[in-house]
């Protein structure tokens, strides 16, 4: 294995980062702290349309569906970079929707749906738990029944990330109650918007907002249901398998650890180095190490997605180790920095404001977000070592 970039893809990242230089201001991380990521317009609308004017959303795409054609590893990269640098790229409607159009959709689907998207202005939430169905997702509820050329859709779903600032839902509804629990389940593009959806918000303890959001008799064209009837199924754990690779990308972790050495060099009040102690040194080479670990592994799964291959069990090993490791840099540094670690963001003697205790509170929701830990290791199990699943 060639562990070097050649230098098409270096040339690819240095591009990225000259785009990020000029264009994430201080207006635009102004807004971002501001607001968390849920304002609608203003400084981080117009970072998203550069980002779609340059083609970047669909830059893996196969060019007869308005991509640029180039390859999953040139989307790891552009991914890597932009969560280095701390700012929204290719969000889950790119990296796990949109592929699932591709190989499933029908071909209305594909004109109506992927232009949009690529242009960064079709947005979707992904509609999958319900109070009664998390992780045994295919006992959910959510109904859609076909009424001439519309569907209705009644139900709901909870934990519902980024309903309050998208333009769709990517919904998983049930359309046959008279076959098996997996067989009669569809997925349909619902407009957030459409009459009859209502949001709620729910606010996690690291302050991320989710939402509730309810769908009252909503109607929706036929055609906007994805691919075939009966068979979301394949398409949701398909877009979850990308899910998982999207949501592991290792450019924060990276971002942390090196802030996390830049701190360990710092002269503190008595005069000593976080540095000069051996054990927090171990600690952070382990880090270190462990971080490109993370990012080898993420080049593999792009490697393995190139080749035409969702790379299921890979990316569950990923999303493991990299849920797992942001959760002890995070125990680290606020280890490091002692009773200043622990002060919020919003108060102006905070480190670095405040990433190590937010880093903390929101470590643990990539531990259970796109399928528990506990769950992906029966997932592996299964998967990739052949052993039954429960009750057989």
């Amino acid at each position: 294995m060639d562990f070097e970039l050649d230098a098409d893809q270096r040339a690819w990242r240095e591009e990225i980062r000259t785009f990020l230089r000029d264009n994430v201001t201080p207006e635009l991380r102004a807004e971002m702290a501001e607001h968390d990521l849920e304002f609608i317009g203003g400084e981080l609308t117009a970072f998203r349309r550069k980002i779609g004017a340059k083609g970047w959303f669909g830059l893996n795409w196969p060019k007869e569906f308005g991509g640029l054609g180039l390859g999953a590893v040139y989307q790891h990269l552009l991914v890597s970079e932009f969560e280095y640098w701390g700012v929204p790229g290719p969000d889950l409607t790119v990296t796990s929707v949109a592929p699932m159009i591709m190989r499933h959709g029908t071909q209305q689907n594909r004109e109506e749906f992927l232009p949009p998207i690529a242009r960064g202005e079709l947005t979707c939430a992904v509609g999958y738990s319900e109070p009664n169905a998390g992780t045994d997702l295919a006992s959910l509820k959510t109904r859609a029944v076909r009424e001439g050329d519309e569907w209705v859709i009644n139900g709901s779903k909870i934990w519902n990330s980024m309903a309050q600032r998208v333009t769709h839902e990517w919904l998983c509804v049930r359309t046959n109650t008279e076959v098996p629990k997996h067989k009669g389940i569809s997925v349909i593009i619902v407009p957030i918007d459409a009459p009859g959806v209502v949001i709620r918000p729910i606010t996690a303890w690291s302050g991320y907002r989710t939402n509730e959001t309810f769908f009252d008799n909503v109607r929706v064209p036929a055609t906007n249901l994805i691919g075939e009837v009966d068979r979301g199924w394949k398409y949701i754990t398909g877009a979850l398998d990308l899910e998982r690779g999207a949501l592991t990308n290792a450019g924060d972790l990276r971002r942390a650890v090196d802030d996390l050495l830049i701190l360990a060099r710092e002269i503190r009040e008595d005069g000593t180095r976080p540095l000069d102690n051996a054990d927090v040194r171990r600690k952070l080479a382990q880090l270190d190490a462990d971080v490109e670990l993370a990012q080898l592994m993420g080049f593999e799964a792009s490697s393995l997605l190139e080749s035409g291959t969702i790379p299921s069990v890979l990316v569950s090993v990923e999303k493991i180790f990299s849920s797992e490791l942001r959760q002890r840099i995070a125990d680290v540094g606020t280890a490091m920095l002692g009773p200043a670690g622990l002060i919020a963001g919003s108060d102006p003697h905070a480190v670095m404001a405040g990433k190590f205790e937010r880093l903390y509170r929101a470590a643990p929701l990539l531990r259970f977000g796109a399928g528990a830990n506990e769950v992906l290791r029966d997932v592996i199990a299964q998967r990739g070592h052949g052993l039954p699943s429960y009750g057989r």
